[in-house]
């Protein structure tokens, strides 16, 4: 089969990785940013409000979504209560799909061969992270593409000198821009890479950032128009990323080394071991060839280089170190590793050696693919609960539970659900008071995800009340007892990687561990205030 025809295979497998189950929450959804975006795409009605009152994101995503919706009920008036959730899981599955496309062309211009290219493009197409990503409605897989488009534009400026591609490259980094203003690291390449060549480098360089400039305000012209509130956000999320205020989802990442913290929770989940290891070496290996040739330097690995650089070392040394933050960097480690195979096939020579080292590395690298897409393969872990809760659990039972999820387990039943605001007892003396009286009325308590009981149980100084309920409540002395737990652990036949302890966002949003509690032996109130007394 001739490249053409190879390439086209992947795209497909990309696809089909991407666009299965996008519906993976069967009718309920669980993430958080997507009621955001959902929100400010209802927030719209054109042409006379067209502000999102969303600043968190750049608003490209959000416009996408509506109009789309706009267009389909303008050909039948049904498509107008089209859910917006999916149709922006379409558009992060449909722009991660064609970044598989852009880094196969990014790794022609790289390597100059079409077995590594081909490699880079499958590593994308296969790669956990990037898989995940495309089924939440997020700007991340758009940003994602939008990014490495502007670096393919600049790379065909740096080889051909011809000033179309400078300009379409900065149309692409302003539409990333107004995608999620994080793009806005990489504009000194922009500026940069239009410095090349002797003749008129201002002008080239000021059309470039106006290209940009106008691009970005065509996408997000409310950072303008809502000044104040653009920049109240900006502040807020700044702060919130820097570590200068703690929220509750947050806590996670207080007392955590950056580098350390990504390398140990999120790449190895979200690359796969191998991608990581190898991905990292050819990063040092590409950095040590370049300047050792300073002569003869490669300009294109160094754009590459400079590239990942530009974004990831400012993402990794914030204090909200969240998977999303970092994942515009998955495909450089894709290009890092073929990189480095291409250094290592060299040594031998061997066409027949490249073959058996390429096919030998994607495939172990897919078994990591394959056990994360399990998880697409299961009903969601939420509604297994559900179920086996309405099938098990006497009705119009009491259940204690966690609050500030978007939904909690059960998700329906004849019961009482008594949501209570563990994040904040600490703060709260009226809270610390209910909490034993509801523990006396409570049949059952059903732990929602991993971020209570582990994020603080690590800071007993910090969150004292927090911390101590949890230890008490596995230690069994407030008299309850596990029953039953739901997971849904990447799986490959008879191997699991259990990953609750990643980075929390990995997890808790679309395969999180339930565990349900019931209670054996009843405890006084007067007892119980002297367990959970402080």
């Amino acid at each position: 089969m001739n490249g053409k025809k190879w390439i086209l295979l992947i795209i497909l497998l990309g696809a089909f990785l991407r666009f299965y189950k996008l519906d993976w929450g069967e009718g309920y959804f669980f993430h958080p940013d997507e009621y955001h975006i959902v929100a400010a795409v209802d927030r719209l009605h054109f042409p006379n409000q067209m502000n999102p009152h969303l600043f968190s994101y750049g608003s490209f995503i959000v416009n996408l979504i509506y109009f789309t919706k706009l267009f389909l009920s303008s050909l039948n008036p049904k498509f107008l209560s089209l859910n917006s959730f999916l149709v922006g899981r379409f558009y992060s599955a449909f722009f991660s799909t064609l970044t598989v496309w852009v880094v196969f062309l990014i790794s022609q211009k790289v390597f100059k061969n079409n077995k590594y290219a081909l490699t880079s493009a499958l590593i994308i197409a296969t790669t956990p992270g990037l898989i995940q990503q495309a089924h939440f409605t997020t700007p991340e897989s758009t940003l994602i593409f939008w990014l490495f488009l502007f670096i393919y534009f600049s790379l065909m400026w740096i080889g051909d000198k011809k000033e179309r591609f400078l300009y379409l490259s900065a149309i692409c980094l302003g539409v990333a821009i107004g995608t999620k203003v994080t793009a806005l690291t990489l504009a000194p390449l922009l500026v940069l890479i239009s410095l090349q060549g002797f003749k008129k480098k201002i002008k080239k360089t000021f059309i470039s950032i106006f290209l940009a400039a106008a691009s970005f305000l065509v996408v997000f012209p409310y950072s303008i128009l809502d000044w104040k509130s653009f920049k109240a956000t900006t502040i807020y999320e700044l702060g919130l990323a820097q570590g200068k205020q703690i929220v509750f989802y947050t806590r996670q990442f207080i007392n955590t080394r950056p580098v350390i913290f990504q390398i140990e929770k999120i790449f190895p989940y979200t690359l796969g071991p191998l991608i990581l290891f190898v991905g990292i070496s050819g990063f040092i290996l590409s950095v040590y060839l370049t300047f050792k040739k300073l002569k003869k330097i490669d300009k294109k690995i160094l754009l590459i280089i400079f590239a990942f650089l530009s974004y990831s070392v400012p993402n990794f040394f914030l204090f909200a170190k969240w998977t999303r933050f970092l994942s515009p960097t998955f495909p450089f480690f894709a290009i890092f590793s073929v990189y480095f195979l291409q250094w290592f096939s060299n040594k031998f020579n061997e066409k027949l050696f490249t073959l058996l080292l390429l096919y030998s590395f994607t495939l172990v690298h897919i078994v990591w693919t394959l056990m994360f897409f399990s998880i697409y393969l299961k009903h969601d872990v939420r509604i297994t609960a559900t179920s086996w809760i309405n099938q098990n659990l006497p009705k119009n039972s009491f259940i204690l539970t966690e609050s500030r999820n978007m939904l909690e387990v059960p998700l329906l039943g004849s019961y009482t659900k008594i949501p209570y605001e563990f994040y904040d007892i600490d703060d709260n003396s009226l809270l610390e008071k209910n909490l034993p009286s509801l523990l006396v009325k409570s049949d059952y308590f059903i732990i929602q995800s991993r971020r209570l009981f582990v994020n603080h149980l690590r800071f007993p100084f910090l969150y004292p009340r927090i911390s101590n309920f949890y230890s008490l409540l596995f230690s069994g002395k407030l008299g309850f007892t596990e029953i039953r737990e739901f997971n849904s652990y990447p799986k490959l036949g008879r191997f699991i990687v259990p990953d609750e302890f990643a980075e929390e966002t990995w997890s808790v949003f679309d395969h999180p561990v339930i565990r349900i509690y019931k209670k054996i032996n009843n405890i006084k109130l007067e007892d119980y205030e002297k367990l959970l007394k402080i």
